[in-house]
């Protein structure tokens, strides 16, 4: 499982991760409810999106890619 670690704020933001790997959470705020975007550099890890009843700290989740499934864990920082 691989952590990311984020800033508990609405503001688009550089991600790291427990592995080392860096990406970027973008927020946009469709039909009033923010959504939360992840995109990891270099295609490390799958994209994903969030939300805002899913983002919290603690949340656990299984994202499904093409060629693999990779489970991620969201920490407040």
């Amino acid at each position: 499982m691989t952590t990311v670690f984020v800033h508990d704020d609405d503001k688009t933001q550089t991600v790291h991760c427990s592995d080392g790997t860096q990406g970027v959470m973008q927020i946009s705020n469709a039909d009033s409810a923010p959504k939360y975007d992840f995109r990891f550099y270099g295609h490390t890890h799958p994209s994903f999106f969030l939300n805002a009843d899913q983002y919290h700290s603690g949340i656990e989740l299984t994202v499904a890619d093409v060629l693999d499934t990779e489970k991620f864990q969201l920490k407040f920082v």
